[in-house]
């Protein structure tokens, strides 16, 4: 089988999603190659990769199909009968895995992203006789409304073959981190390589630097996973990436400087998905916030350690963030976001005095709480939590 590589490289879902699907079909079958331009496997790669689809992982993802995703006409094409009892791309995605026999042996594939006429194919065009996935849309065609194209006022149509449908469908599945659902919608994130990483990647044609950086953005997949659950804040994100000691490990046994990665949050919106943020994420070997806190005699390992612990998703610090989105915001919590954005400006901009300031924002967090704490006990243990996380973090200091 081979994959021709004519989709631009570039920061919007669709690319990425597609992009996505290829690093994890070469990640699931041995028996390949890769370069710029193609990617060639077994003609089983498709089966195979569906097969090998962790079950836990399928049931975490809970998007929903839209009233516009023919997703019947979908399965007649691979010759699968049976419907899915809700409309989910984790059904799809579980009766995928569980007919992958019925996924046709391939030989060659287009990716692409031509139009002709109002139409965008994502393969040859006499091949794409389906409406490709709403998922596949939220980029709204970025790239192809230009005044020299008169297709400012135009609605383009996204057109897909079975094969590059199910190709895409990988990268949903290998890119999915979690769903958050909040009082205001429900939140969707995805996790990609960056364009540089994987033009880097492929330009190589090394094998082994794809499965090292797969395990690398896995163990961040899992990271994220666990930080959304508690905060959906940009700049927890950053703060989580760039103090985690065990994905710093990985680079520095495979001597690596630093891998670059983009997030996505998406939202339903009415019959597709709107893009809501993008999030550059760059995991780093060496930082300068590190060398910064070596050269005073600080143990940067211990401190990003106890950094962590602060911010665990069920501690205090993210227990006041999440207030905000409560009914009943607790009195801390503007200090104790202030403490954050402290933090945070002390790990991206290597200010050592933000990091003063963030354990200062504490003090003053449980100095509010100490004026109620004898008439609440909930606020009295808080005090104590954030008197806790300032001794831990002084001891290193």
């Amino acid at each position: 089988m081979i994959i021709k590589l004519r989709m631009p490289l570039d920061s919007t879902f669709l690319s990425e999603i597609f992009y996505e699907a290829v690093v994890y079909i070469l990640n699931c079958v041995p028996e390949s190659s890769l370069n710029l331009d193609e990617v060639r496997l077994p003609d089983d790669a498709l089966r195979r990769a569906y097969e090998s689809m962790a079950d836990a992982k399928v049931e975490e993802i809970s998007i929903m199909l839209t009233g516009n995703d023919k997703v019947e006409k979908f399965f007649t094409s691979l010759n699968i009968a049976e419907t899915i009892p809700k409309k989910t791309y984790r059904e799809v995605l579980r009766r995928l895995k569980n007919s992958c026999k019925n996924i046709p042996i391939t030989n060659a594939v287009v990716l692409q992203a031509e139009m002709k006429g109002r139409n965008v194919f994502l393969d040859l065009p006499e091949s794409c006789n389906l409406a490709a996935p709403q998922l596949f849309k939220v980029d709204r065609y970025t790239g192809f409304s230009t005044i020299e194209m008169n297709t400012t006022s135009q609605q383009l149509g996204l057109r897909a073959s079975p094969i590059a449908i199910l190709i895409g469908l990988l990268g949903v599945y290998s890119s999915h981190i979690i769903t958050v659902r909040t009082l205001e919608s429900v939140y969707h994130y995805f996790l990609f390589f960056s364009p540089d990483e994987i033009a880097s990647l492929f330009a190589s044609g090394d094998r082994n630097r794809l499965l090292i950086l797969y395990e690398i953005k896995e163990a961040l997949r899992e990271l994220l996973s666990r930080v959304l659950r508690g905060s959906v804040m940009s700049e927890v994100l950053v703060l989580e990436v760039l103090l985690n000691a065990e994905i710093r490990s990985k680079l520095a046994s495979e001597n690596l400087d630093k891998v670059g990665f983009n997030l996505f949050r998406l939202s339903p919106e009415g019959m597709t998905y709107k893009i809501y943020e993008t999030i550059p994420l760059s995991v780093y070997k060496d930082t300068l916030f590190y060398h910064i806190l070596s050269k005073r005699g600080v143990e940067a390992d211990k401190l990003c350690e106890k950094l962590q612990d602060a911010l665990s998703p069920d501690g205090v610090i993210m227990e006041a963030l999440r207030s905000f989105a409560s009914q009943n915001k607790y009195d801390e919590a503007d200090v104790v976001l202030r403490s954050v954005l402290d933090l945070y400006r002390f790990v991206t901009l290597a200010d050592t005095s933000r990091l003063y300031g963030f354990l200062r924002s504490l003090e003053e967090a449980r100095r509010i709480l100490t004026s109620t704490s004898q008439r609440d006990a909930r606020a009295q243990k808080r005090a104590e939590k954030y008197t806790e996380i300032q001794r831990e973090i002084s001891y290193v200091l």
